[in-house]
């Protein structure tokens, strides 16, 4: 893996960093769908080691945007993170 990717893992009261870690991040595209015709559009797959912190529905900041953990994977030594792009214009 090529942990050259920056991921701070947020607190999701204020979206503070709590723990930073690298992961090898790569393009990926996957579409969830949920009742009431709500689907999401994953663009992004991260390969990283295994941190506590990390948890479906956590929040990470890479590259100064803000993404959601949609799914996780746990591997024998190390977690494969689906990640959503938030909306981050709240206007």
């Amino acid at each position: 893996m090529f942990n050259d990717t920056k991921l701070e893992i947020l607190d999701p009261m204020n979206l503070t960093a709590i723990q930073t870690i690298y992961a090898d991040v790569q393009p990926y595209i996957k579409n969830y769908s949920f009742e009431d015709d709500i689907s999401l559009e994953v663009t992004h797959r991260a390969f990283c080691d295994q941190h506590s912190e990390l948890e479906l529905c956590r929040y990470i900041r890479m590259d100064n945007q803000i993404y959601i953990i949609v799914d996780l994977k746990e591997w024998s030594d190390h977690m494969e993170l689906y990640l959503y792009r938030c909306k981050t214009d709240f206007k």
